[in-house]
This record gives C-alpha cells, sequence and structure tokens, in this order.
C-alpha cells in the first residue's frame, strides 16, 4: 500500500516535471530547470533522492557542475534523517538551512473564519502576489518580486493552479493557491500582507481550498511549512497534522535573502 508521503513525493515530482523547460538526471536524484525563471530558486534546484550517505562536498560539486552559469545554489534532499547529518555542515559553509515538515489534513478545523473568500483568475491575483513578494522576502527588489508572481501563470498553465483570496475592507488581503493531481491536493503560498493579520485571513482562505479539493475528489490534502515558524500551528488549528519532514539549503547571490 502507498503512504501519504510516497504520494506527497510522487505528487511534488509531478509539479516539478510539469514546470520545468528541462529536467536532468543526476548520480544523486534530480536537477529541475526552468530557463524562464532562472531566477527562481525553487524551479532551479537539485532534488536529492540516492544515495543518502553522499556528503556535502559531493552535492555541492554536483550542483555546481549543473547549475553552473546560474547565480543561486538549491539542494533539496528528501530524506529527513540524511538532511539531518548534513545541515550543520551547510551551515557552516554559508548556506541556508531549512527544515521543513509536510502537514497533511487529517482533522476538521477547530473553528471557521468568518472572512468572505473568492476565487481569483491570475490578473486579479497578481498584484496582491508582487505586495507580499516584497514584504515577505527580505530584499527581493521590485523586478524579482514581479518575476516570481509572474510565475504563476507557469502554475495555472501547467498544473491548473487555483487562486483564493480573502478581502478586508474592499481591498485583497491574502491568498493561497491549490494544485490537484490524481486525488492528492496541495495548498500552497499562503500568504497574508501584514496590514490584515489577525483577521482570519488565511483560515479563511486555506479553508475554501481544503473544500475545493474535497469536492474535487482529493482525499490526500497537504501542505508544507518551515518546521520552526509559527504558521505550522496555525496550520495544526486547521487540522493539519506533522507526517514527514525535509530539508533544504540555498546559496543565495551574494547580498540577497531567500526567495
Amino acid at each position: 500500500m502507498v503512504d501519504d508521503r510516497e504520494r506527497i513525493d510522487a505528487f511534488l515530482r509531478w509539479t516539478h516535471e510539469s514546470t520545468s523547460t528541462r529536467v536532468e538526471t543526476s548520480a544523486y536524484g534530480t536537477a529541475f530547470y526552468n530557463d524562464d525563471f532562472p531566477g527562481r530558486w525553487d524551479g532551479n534546484f537539485l532534488r536529492v533522492e540516492r544515495p543518502i550517505d553522499a556528503t556535502v562536498e559531493q552535492l555541492v560539486a554536483e550542483t555546481n557542475r549543473l547549475f553552473e552559469g546560474f547565480a543561486h545554489r538549491e539542494i533539496v534532499i528528501l530524506d529527513e534523517a540524511a538532511g539531518a547529518r548534513l545541515a550543520a555542515s551547510f551551515e557552516r559553509d554559508g548556506w541556508e538551512v531549512d527544515r521543513l515538515v509536510f502537514m497533511v489534513q487529517r482533522r476538521e478545523a477547530d473553528r471557521t473564519s468568518n472572512s468572505a473568500v473568492e476565487e481569483c483568475s491570475f490578473e486579479e491575483i497578481r498584484p496582491l502576489t508582487v505586495e507580499v513578494n516584497l514584504h515577505s522576502h527580505g530584499t527581493t527588489t521590485l523586478t524579482s518580486a514581479e518575476m516570481l508572481a509572474d510565475f504563476r501563470g507557469t502554475l495555472v498553465d501547467a498544473l491548473d493552479a487555483r487562486f483564493f483570496a480573502a478581502r478586508v475592507d474592499g481591498e485583497l488581503a491574502g491568498s493561497c493557491e491549490l494544485y490537484i493531481h490524481e486525488e492528492v491536493a496541495e495548498i500552497e503560498d499562503v500568504h497574508t500582507l501584514e496590514r490584515f493579520r489577525g483577521r482570519g485571513v488565511a483560515r479563511a482562505v486555506v479553508g475554501r481550498a481544503v473544500l475545493e479539493a474535497r469536492d474535487r475528489g482529493a482525499d490526500l490534502i497537504f501542505l508544507s511549512a518551515d518546521d520552526a515558524d509559527w504558521p505550522k500551528e496555525l496550520y495544526a488549528k486547521l487540522g493539519f497534522d506533522p507526517a514527514s519532514r525535509f530539508w533544504q539549503f540555498t546559496k543565495p547571490p551574494e547580498g540577497e535573502s531567500y526567495r
């Protein structure tokens, strides 16, 4: 019987392959590229699938080879124990280290939100996404914020992405995305503008996305969160339980922070 983690890994491979312009096999896993968006780090990275005893030096050398000409480096290690073994060495070498958790919706939310939620087109959601990118990603420039927002067009074309947003005082205040494939659904990019936080916006949009996923036949709904950050606690209140963990290691260009 296929377990939740296997289904999540297969789903993510589908999303990565579907949104990549090319894919290359590595001795350690798979390299995904989107040459239309070379500055999007999460679209150009090495996904480590084997072997789990690789060293930091081996992985960095392979990533340098695969992504020569790119300004950043990103390595995703699916095996939690392997990532934990390498985390301290990556950090000493100046990489950003993130332990991430897959959370699966297994329970009803503790309560609902009164905020009205609407489904939006990419064009409608784009200004909100640009503003979120500017304020949520450290040193992101307007050019980078717009690039990251425009990548959503690829998600619409490749994944049939759907966008749900809530308004506060008539203004779009926060949103999330939903992708569905073979009865698995991922909720992604959950954000609320800082000036509207604490008003149930994230609760509302995630709740709507869950309902839409169930209506489309998804029997596994998941999202990912920083294992050390507060949104994980919100998702727990919305019925999501930790299922498994993985690691992401990023070497940003000089003077930039994660995006």
